[in-house]
């Protein structure tokens, strides 16, 4: 069923979606990436030894990230990219109320 076509909570649960926390949506959708080999955290230049690895790791065991450095370190940016690993759309349920 097309997500434009889905109009009550019925059509929602009869497409089969799942309800995912917001660390196991990052986490399903990089692997996605990792699998299909696709870039993540792209203009991050120089920490593909270090630091990249190791959010990576993270992201996968679905911790918490506190990222810390000096100015011009690319945590901003970092922190920026992260929110591209979810889901572009999410089911919106409105309550209509009767008159």
């Amino acid at each position: 069923m097309n997500r434009n076509e889905i109009r009550t909570l019925g059509q929602l649960k009869k497409s089969g979606y799942k309800v995912l926390t917001v660390k196991d949506e990052i986490r399903n959708n990089l692997i996605k990436k990792i699998e299909n080999k696709e870039t993540f955290f792209k203009g991050i230049i120089g920490y593909d030894n270090s630091v990249i690895p190791s959010l990576i790791n993270s992201l996968l065991s679905k911790h918490d990230i506190i990222l810390l450095g000096l100015r011009g370190q690319a945590k901003t940016k970092i922190a920026r990219l992260i929110p591209e690993l979810l889901d572009e759309y999410i089911p919106i349920i409105k309550r209509i109320r009767n008159k």
